[in-house]
């Protein structure tokens, strides 16, 4: 299959995305109350007397585009799995994946448990952000925190102090006070050039070059332009902004890297003001000097004076350490298998045990702290503080982990908490492959499998369509998660564009050509006639529906079609009491499933269909629609610009409405513009008949020149 590369059209009023989210229904179902009501694994019969199936379920899996499913990345190649037996093939697992993912949608199973959400299979987060110059409800909430003082143009809660590392606790004790708001130093650059001491610049990051000081008159001339008070001529501010822009990209240090250093400094006695620095001793005052990340227009440095002896020492909880490691992770400045902070972002690691470093906080409703004064605040909320509680806080076995089985589950019984296992009572062979596959040469290309994470609020949470920036809900007051991630199933491959990505997430993949077939059993024991109709439609899905398995499914791989669906029964008569081996007898599939439907319908939803809920109905939506090449535009990634733009992703119901509108005022616009080429055409042809008319005697009534035909130049848009 050739891949394409997609023509991006500029977006209208909303976000797109490969992916868009189920909702989680209203409530939860639970299928026994308690483990004891749960059929044992030795016995025919249910608690209740009912007779028990066990059998098998067989099956085909046709790849409809090109699929990878790899045993791990190796020298940046990801190769298709292969069995011992030197067989292509799909591992249990992966397919045990996909059926429980299923099954739980299908159930109302909760995926949401334990007293921390600690078994919750959506992880649960609380997030730290930072938002500056944006014009947004995030950058609002982070100018609250702050509270910025218009006048002198720094924040009131602000403070600086340093941060001790004492057996894996840590305190912060705060810095001496040089006001009523401030207890750190601001340095610029060029200034601080000019007040070092020779013996400690070498020890000294600049931001710039030293040719920058011949530029300081200029700059500060701009600076007023820029920032100076009263009205200004708007063209004028942007020139400055753009002539200051040139002046500091040309004397940018390439080699800088965020530092902070121990130092002793010297303040001017009337001002305040620090008039030199150098080495710890050398002068009577002692601090940290330190500059973070660089920014373009950046040119402070920060001195963080010595703790007070008068200042109370605040403990940081071990959930805020934790959430600041795991911010470290997101933000890719520490590895999450070992939690080794990454060469290069030293700067940002807490200290280790015995230790200390400076650090800027904020504690007024809650702890935030960081080693720049723009720290990145914490959420007040985690990601599933507000999920509903007649969801998350249902307390029993739901259908999926009836079925798949559960491992050191906490549950009440007798107002007593107990923890319960149960083993599962389905299993899943490897999915071996047909004779003939073959590598698909033309989607063997490379990949970055990065994508925006739950931490962009305008399409992970529930949003208003049409909400402006200001409007948008984030991780605080009241919110609600959009539900689980579900892929967009597609009829082409997309050629990502990589140009500029981090090399270290980029890999090779070599995936197996679509037409490729695969053959695989279920096995199960002991279920219901409802659990076995649910597992069966986890498979099957409807007829018009597809499954998606493997990596690289944002760019349209592992589209694949379930098929040739057999199901077997044992017939226990035959099978211990004839002692007969001929004792597995076919099912019909249609009839579990209906089982199942009804069942739940009647016994759940006050005889509801459950295919009329609506979160059932995004999920078969999203899992019977394939998107066409030609509309690719509305199933891609964003780009950076029209992320920053934060856009509401539409629910996967809304989605088909609103493109609908989109395509045909697409289709129109594309026709307004065949019509004006073709009628130029028309008008250009007219125009040379009218000329070759006036030729006295020149092949008369006959037109010159090419007729281009474009008759069929809309149609095949």
């Amino acid at each position: 299959m050739k891949p394409i590369t997609i023509d991006k059209q500029d977006l209208k009023g909303y976000s797109v995305a490969p992916y868009n989210f189920v909702s989680l229904p209203p409530k939860a179902v639970v299928r026994y109350n308690h483990p004891n009501d749960l059929p044992a694994h030795n016995n025919f019969k249910s608690r209740d007397g009912r007779k028990l199936l066990s059998g098998t379920i067989c099956y085909t899996l046709e790849a409809k585009t090109p699929i990878i499913v790899s045993a791990g990345e190796k020298d940046k190649n990801a190769y298709f799995f292969i069995n011992s037996s030197g067989e292509y093939a799909i591992p249990g697992n992966t397919i045990r994946g996909f059926i429980r993912a299923n099954t739980q949608i299908l159930s109302f199973s909760n995926i949401i448990r334990g007293n921390n959400y600690e078994m919750s299979e959506i992880e649960d987060s609380k997030f730290l952000f930072r938002d500056i110059a944006g014009s947004n409800s995030l950058s609002k909430r982070y100018s609250q925190i702050l509270s910025i003082d218009p006048n002198k143009r720094i924040s009131r809660n602000l403070r600086t102090g340093y941060i001790f590392n004492e057996n894996n606790k840590y305190f912060i004790k705060e810095s001496e006070k040089l006001d009523e708001i401030r207890n750190y130093f601001r340095v610029d650059e060029i200034y601080l050039r000019k007040i070092l001491d020779e013996k400690i610049i070498k020890d000294i990051k600049f931001m710039y070059l030293p040719k920058i000081i011949k530029f300081e008159d200029r700059i500060k001339n701009l600076n007023k332009i820029i920032y100076g008070r009263g009205s200004k001529n708007k063209q004028e501010i942007y020139k400055a902004h753009d002539e200051k822009k040139c002046i500091l990209k040309d004397c940018k240090n390439g080699s800088y890297k965020p530092y902070n250093i121990e130092v002793s400094y010297s303040l001017d006695s009337k001002s305040a003001r620090i008039i030199k620095i150098g080495s710890i001793g050398q002068y009577n005052e002692e601090g940290y000097l330190l500059s973070g990340g660089f920014i373009d227009g950046k040119m402070s440095h920060y001195i963080v004076p010595a703790p007070s002896i008068y200042s109370n020492i605040i403990e940081i909880s071990q959930d805020n350490i934790r959430q600041y490691k795991d911010d470290l992770i997101l933000t890719k400045k520490m590895s999450k298998s070992d939690e080794k902070i990454k060469s290069g972002d030293e700067f940002f690691n807490l200290p280790s045990i015995g230790n200390k470093k400076p650090i800027f906080f904020i504690n007024t409703d809650r702890l935030h702290f960081g080693f720049t004064p723009y720290i990145r605040m914490f959420y007040s909320k985690s990601v599933l503080d507000e999920v509903n509680p007649s969801y998350k806080d249902v307390a029993g076995i739901s259908y999926c982990d009836s079925i798949f089985g559960f491992s050191s589950t906490v549950l009440k019984k007798d107002n007593k908490e107990e923890i319960y296992s149960y083993k599962s009572r389905v299993s899943f062979e490897d999915v071996l492959v047909h004779e003939g596959a073959i590598v698909d040469k033309d989607t063997s290309m490379k990949i970055i499998l990065a994508e925006p994470k739950s931490t962009s609020y305008n399409l992970y949470l529930k949003q208003e369509i049409g909400a402006g920036k200001k409007e948008l809900n984030i991780y605080e007051g009241d919110f609600k998660i959009r539900g689980t991630k579900q892929y967009w199933l597609k009829d082409y491959i997309e050629r990502p564009n990589i140009d500029k990505q981090n090399d270290n997430m980029i890999f090779t993949i070599h995936p197996l050509k679509e037409g490729t077939k695969f053959s695989g059993k279920i096995y199960f024991n002991n279920l219901e006639e409802d659990e076995l109709g649910l597992l069966i439609w986890a498979l099957k899905l409807e007829d018009n529906c597809y499954q998606s398995i493997g990596l690289a499914k944002p760019y349209g791989f592992g589209r694949v079609k379930v098929s040739d669906i057999l199901l077997k029964l044992e017939n226990l008569e035959k099978k211990y009491l004839e002692f007969s081996f001929d004792f597995m007898e076919d099912a019909e599939i249609d009839k579990y499933i209906n089982i199942y439907k009804e069942t739940f319908s009647n016994k759940y939803l006050n005889g509801k269909s459950i295919d009329e809920q609506k979160f059932i109905k995004e999920f078969i939506y999203i899992k019977s629609k394939v998107v066409n090449k030609k509309d690719a535009n509305w199933y891609r990634y964003m780009n950076l610009n029209e992320f920053k733009d934060k856009k509401v992703l539409p629910s996967i119901l809304e989605y088909a409405d609103i493109i609908n509108k989109d395509r045909m005022g697409l289709d129109k616009s594309r026709k307004t513009q065949y019509d004006k080429q073709n009628n130029k055409q028309n008008n250009k042809q007219n125009n040379k008949q009218k000329r070759n008319k006036s030729k006295d005697n020149y092949k008369n009534n006959k037109s010159f020149g090419n007729s281009i035909d474009l008759s069929n130049w809309y149609k095949g848009q």
